[in-house]
């Protein structure tokens, strides 16, 4: 029926000759036929069917489930479903109906947004030919794994129409289709400067050389781009370090307060420092909070940035000895009337032993951060966090249990931090240095973490790199609930890390 992915239609020949004019159906039967398979439910027969009667209460396919002839084999009925719908009077308005079906019956399948977006190619004037269209629809469904997150943020124009709808949760379909389907007429150049961007980038056409063929398209598409904006805002990432100035068994413990700013861009990758907090007298490790938080509230530099970084992401890391890592960093409130520092933004620890020690800094680490930002339709990401066992006799099994694990980024532990046994505390801190765990979750209070876990689950995040974001959410909807409030996030970036960040501190020894 159809001569390739497009039928006789040729994307080149759009192009070139400046058609608008949507191709038959018929012709992108192919692509809709590859993305419907893509449906989990769709090898069910009572999901078809369910999905059919859904469609034929529809005004504009009336009793459609009566024209689809059944078919042995679920590929075989999906075909049969796209035939009816090309014969079909208004053809278009039939597939329209069937993606509003599938989203009344399958909503939160990721086959759904690149069945819309194909969908909008092939019923409404976006600006781009369809053809065109739906060609970049089959190159960006071939990159496997997808780009993450963080790095398809970082090509949104700025100033694109709807960019306040778009964040780390949104997928590359939903995107693009947020960038070509908006108000004020059609007008593709934003989502052509998102895909140039992604062509362009080259770390993603390291891992997907698919990506050269969508660059020769895009360089045959004559629609205007938006000059990108320079001096674009990344994360402004704060990092309050307290460095021990005595042994850390001793009962009345001291640390040394230090702290710096920087910028980094929002797909990750290497920092700019911006600016030091002139360092102060020690601090004891009962007054932290109070302290701590009087230190910052004075620090008139790091709230001028805060002023002028009002539309960036923020995120606040303490670099924390391993003496340290329960401390309740969130609690800190430098904000006047007391609002804790974990209500206004994501708040995450880190060792400041792997922070300062290049020994420690090692390709595994590098490795599993990576798989943080993978993302699946196999499992939602909170189901990645790895729970080991964390029993005294059971410690020594930890390394064998991460050996044959050798993706997983981010553990729970369901015993509170300062509450594990010393021999198993011991383990998870050698996870961390020989085995490159950057990213653990626990609750500082005892307790099963099954409510910590489904309220993460409830974000929905698209990869484990949403946790920090995830974690201040939960935050924010438990304050008033103080028995579930003392969740720590410890999120150790390889990338964030400043080698020269004691050349601006006076008194290292």
């Amino acid at each position: 029926m159809s001569g390739g992915a497009y039928g006789g239609w040729s994307p080149w020949a759009a192009v070139d000759q400046g058609r608008s004019a949507a191709p038959p159906i018929e012709a992108a039967e192919d692509l809709l036929a590859e993305i419907l398979f893509d449906f989990r439910a769709i090898s069910r027969r009572e999901f078809r069917q369910g999905v059919l009667e859904t469609m034929g209460r529809a005004p504009s396919s009336r009793l459609f489930h009566l024209d689809v002839k059944e078919a042995d084999t679920a590929r075989e009925h999906v075909r049969e479903i796209l035939r009816s719908i090309a014969r079909a009077r208004d053809p278009r308005a039939v597939l329209g109906v069937l993606g509003e079906a599938l989203r009344a019956h399958d909503p939160y399948d990721g086959a759904l947004p690149w069945l819309e977006l194909a969908v909008l190619a092939l019923t409404a004037e976006t600006g781009l030919p369809a053809e065109v269209l739906l060609r970049v629809i089959a190159l960006l469904r071939a990159l496997t794994p997808p780009p993450g997150p963080q790095r398809l943020l970082a090509h949104v124009p700025p100033r694109a129409p709807g960019r306040h709808r778009i964040d780390e949760r949104t997928t590359l379909p939903e995107i693009l289709g947020r960038l070509l389907d908006h108000f004020g007429g059609p007008d593709a150049g934003y989502a052509l400067s998102f895909l140039d961007g992604l062509v362009r980038d080259p770390e993603l056409a390291l891992r997907h050389p698919q990506l050269a063929e969508l660059g020769v398209l895009l360089r045959r598409v004559a629609v205007p781009r938006p000059e990108p904006r320079e001096g674009a805002a990344g994360r402004l990432i704060v990092q309050i370090r307290l460095d021990p100035e005595t042994p850390e068994h001793i009962e009345a413990s001291r640390y040394h307060l230090r702290a710096s700013y920087y910028r980094q861009p929002l797909a990750g990758g290497p920092i700019e420092r911006l600016n030091d907090l002139v360092a102060g007298d020690s601090l004891a490790k009962e007054d932290l909070v109070t302290e701590g938080s009087a230190r910052l509230a004075g620090w008139q530099e790091l709230f001028s940035e805060l002023a002028r970084s009002r539309r960036s992401p923020v995120r606040i890391e303490f670099l924390l000895p391993k003496a340290l890592l329960g401390h309740s960093a969130e609690l800190w409130s430098p904000a006047p009337g007391g609002y804790r520092l974990g209500l206004l933004h994501p708040v995450v620890v880190r060792s400041l032993d792997r922070y300062i020690n290049p020994w420690l800094q090692t390709p595994a680490w590098y490795e599993r951060w990576e798989h943080l930002f993978a993302e699946t339709m196999e499992c939602e990401a909170v189901d990645r966090i790895g729970w080991p066992p964390l029993h005294p006799e059971r410690a020594a099994d930890l390394p064998g249990w991460l050996d044959g694990r050798p993706t997983l980024a981010c553990l729970g532990l369901d015993t509170p931090y300062d509450e594990l046994d010393p021999g198993v505390r011991a383990a998870v801190l050698d996870a961390m240095v020989f085995d490159g765990v950057p990213a653990m979750l626990w609750r500082r209070a005892p307790g099963a973490p099954t409510d910590v876990v489904e309220a993460l689950r409830r974000e929905r995040p698209r990869s484990l790199a949403r946790l920090p974001e995830a974690v201040h959410r939960h935050r924010k909807v438990t304050r008033a609930a103080q028995a579930q409030d003392g969740v720590t996030l410890f999120w150790d970036d390889p990338n964030c890390v400043d080698p020269d960040q004691d050349a601006g501190f006076p008194g290292m020894v």
